[in-house]
């Protein structure tokens, strides 16, 4: 299986899955997939930046745009700590946006649209993991914005994916479109 899933994790991932289309933009916007209360960034979020540093590397943009601000009261902002280890894999700090104001996918999108628009772009390359790309692609087309889907692997190298794990963040995605399409969010 494509990212060593079961059969049925596979078949409940699937509608949820987004074609990549790797073609050239102003921006590389990397959303949070969260950081732990002590500052240390999750699996999730370093494997989205070192996804959107390599994407950097080979020249697919210019700017690449860190997204993601606290998820809840007690855990910190994780724009700084992405943008640390962004520079930490060699990015030159001018060449990094960070938005950290945001904690869900819909703010996500509206902020990181408002720093796009206001350079007088309309388009991005998104990294985000697989199964978040459908709803977080819906979510930048509500703001406007022309989306490229460049999904990184959902954990880090080495890591094996946990069944449970996956059902959590399927079943998660499901729900999370039902509740922005009732919200008018996508």
């Amino acid at each position: 299986m494509r990212f060593g899933l079961d059969p049925l994790s596979a078949s409940l991932v699937r509608p949820l899955l987004v074609s990549e289309d790797l073609r050239p933009q102003p921006f590389i916007v990397v959303l949070s997939g969260g950081i732990r209360s002590t500052g240390r960034l999750n699996d999730a979020t370093r494997a989205r930046i070192e996804h959107g540093v390599r994407l950097f590397r080979q020249g697919l943009a210019p700017t690449l745009v860190l997204s993601g601000g606290p998820r809840a009261p007690h855990r910190p902002n994780s724009a700084p700590f992405m943008r640390a280890f962004a520079e930490s894999l060699g990015v030159p700090p001018g060449s990094i946006l960070t938005e950290g104001g945001s904690s869900r996918t819909a703010e996500n999108a509206r902020e990181v649209a408002r720093l796009v628009r206001e350079r007088g772009e309309g388009s991005i390359l998104l990294v985000t993991s697989p199964a978040h790309m459908r709803r977080a692609k819906l979510c930048f087309e509500r703001q406007g914005i022309r989306v490229s889907p460049a999904a990184a692997f959902p954990i880090a190298r080495g890591a094996s994916p946990g069944r449970s794990s996956l059902l959590e963040e399927v079943l998660h995605e499901y729900l999370g479109l039902i509740y922005y399409r009732a919200l008018g969010w996508v």
